[in-house]
């Protein structure tokens, strides 16, 4: 009797270590977005004003020398996103700033993933504050998808607006 508890306690523990070798440990790489425009054409109302872009996605550009064919994402969620104007003033007016993500796929819903409310940047630039529960894996297995920035004004505004984004992104693989 003790022989077999021995014997089946010996291949439990065979077999754990057999599936621990299996599954590879996962890496994790951050990459960065530049340069991406986002542009309102005047005249703006007060309240919400959204603008998208659509980003075509190249995992292998962004990743790089760690790109492998046939690697495994596990997760990959927004780390920062930071929004500059043309100028110093580019963000006098705004209130708050909501950026979300969205598909032409419907089984995709739209994802609020980063927000600065309110928004007090007279530099002309702004630092959202990513959600922690925004991820967004599935988004990068489309080929392209839209982020979306919902620029909250204060008052109606009669010029035009640009804003940039630099996004960071944390992508888990294996």
């Amino acid at each position: 009797m003790i022989f077999r508890k021995i014997t089946f306690g010996a291949l439990c523990g065979l077999l754990m270590f057999m599936l621990n070798g299996c599954n590879s440990a996962s890496k994790t790489q951050t990459v960065t977005m530049e340069k991406i425009s986002f542009e309102w054409s005047g005249p703006l109302f007060e309240g919400s004003n959204p603008a998208q872009q659509l980003v075509k996605v190249d995992l292998a550009g962004l990743l790089g020398v760690h790109y492998q064919e046939g690697m495994k994402i596990i997760k990959i969620q927004l780390k920062s996103a930071d929004l500059s104007g043309d100028s110093a003033s580019s963000l006098d007016g705004i209130s708050s700033l909501v950026l979300s993500v969205a598909s032409d796929d419907p089984s995709l819903p739209m994802k609020e993933l980063a927000v600065l409310n309110p928004v007090a940047a007279p530099s002309g630039q702004a630092a959202l504050k990513p959600s922690p529960e925004a991820e967004v894996t599935d988004f990068f297995t489309q080929k392209e998808f839209y982020l979306v920035i919902d620029a909250g004004l204060s008052a109606d505004r009669d010029q035009d607006l640009r804003l940039t984004g630099k996004f960071q992104w944390e992508i888990q693989y294996r």
